[in-house]
């Protein structure tokens, strides 16, 4: 909780100079492209995370890495994050980011998580029918969780649809333990 109460301002911070530099496209692209490297690398995770470095050689570290492949309003969102030392909320930061992007293009994120992949068929079906039930063009990430054992779980904003066989087995002992 405290990550998005931290996350919003610098967020919306982002995305407004981004649209009143009227380099949003590159933004977008800077934040999808750091995303790849903390999944990618678990080292620049590390250094994200840690306490011990102070804010100056993470700041410098920003700049050193990524002066050549980001934009400079990117670098610098990224120093000022290492300087009030905020770095270690930048994934919450990112996913806040992309839900203002998204709302203010008329779209929602859904996260559909399945115990077997799903196929692109599916995908799009799904698609379709989240759009028809939000009114808006939906972005979907798909997962896979054998856990869940069957069926799928989809979050379309702060709305979750559970028809999990993980979920309906637990509701069915809870209702034969009630008797």
């Amino acid at each position: 909780m405290r990550d998005i109460r931290v996350a919003k301002p610098y967020a919306r911070a982002l995305y407004e100079a981004a649209v009143e530099q009227n380099a949003l496209t590159a933004i977008i692209a800077d934040i999808e492209k750091m995303r790849e490297l903390l999944d990618q690398s678990e080292e620049l995770t590390q250094f994200i995370n840690t306490p011990l470095l102070s804010p100056q050689i993470k700041s410098d570290t920003f700049q050193q890495l990524f002066t050549d492949g980001m934009h400079p309003l990117t670098i610098n969102f990224f120093k000022l994050l290492a300087q009030k030392q905020r770095e270690r909320y930048l994934i919450a930061i990112m996913n806040v980011f992309s839900d203002i992007v998204d709302e203010a293009a008329g779209r929602i994120a859904a996260k559909v998580t399945t115990a077997v992949p799903i196929t692109q068929n599916q995908e799009q079906r799904l698609i379709q029918q989240l759009s028809a039930y939000s009114g808006k063009q939906v972005r979907l990430e798909t997962d896979t969780d054998e856990r869940i054992q069957g069926g799928f779980i989809v979050q379309l904003g702060d709305t979750v649809f559970d028809a999990s066989v993980a979920t309906q087995l637990q509701r069915l002992k809870q209702q034969l333990a009630k008797g």
